[in-house]
C-alpha cells in the first residue's frame, strides 16, 4: 500500500471520505466468523484490552489514564470484579 498521496485531512478509517457506519462492524463480524471466535461488540475490545492489562499486573492508575478515564474511580468501579482474584491471592499469601 502506498501512502504517497496521503492527506492530513483524511479520516482515520477511510481516506478522503469516512467509511460507512456499518463497514467496520461488518468486517469485524466477518473476520470473527472466519476465525471461529465469538462475535463481540466493538466496545468490547476496549474492555478486553483493559482486562488483559489488569490481569497482567498493569498499574490501575495507568490503565485508567490509557482508557481516558478522568477519575480512577470510573476504572475501579467498572473493573472491580477482576480484583476479587487478586484479593484471594493476597489472602493466600497472608495465610502462608
Amino acid at each position: 500500500m502506498s501512502y504517497t498521496n496521503f492527506q492530513e485531512n483524511w479520516f482515520i478509517f477511510g481516506n478522503a471520505t469516512p467509511l460507512g457506519d456499518d463497514v467496520i462492524r461488518r468486517r469485524k463480524n466477518n473476520k470473527c466468523k472466519e476465525a471461529g471466535v465469538k462475535v463481540i461488540r466493538i466496545h468490547d475490545f476496549r474492555h478486553s484490552c483493559a482486562s488483559l492489562l489488569i490481569n497482567n499486573g498493569a498499574d490501575i492508575t495507568l490503565v485508567a489514564k490509557y482508557l481516558g478515564h478522568s477519575k480512577i474511580d470510573e476504572t475501579l468501579n467498572t473493573y472491580s470484579p477482576m480484583f476479587k482474584n487478586k484479593l484471594d491471592n493476597i489472602i493466600g499469601l497472608i495465610d502462608k
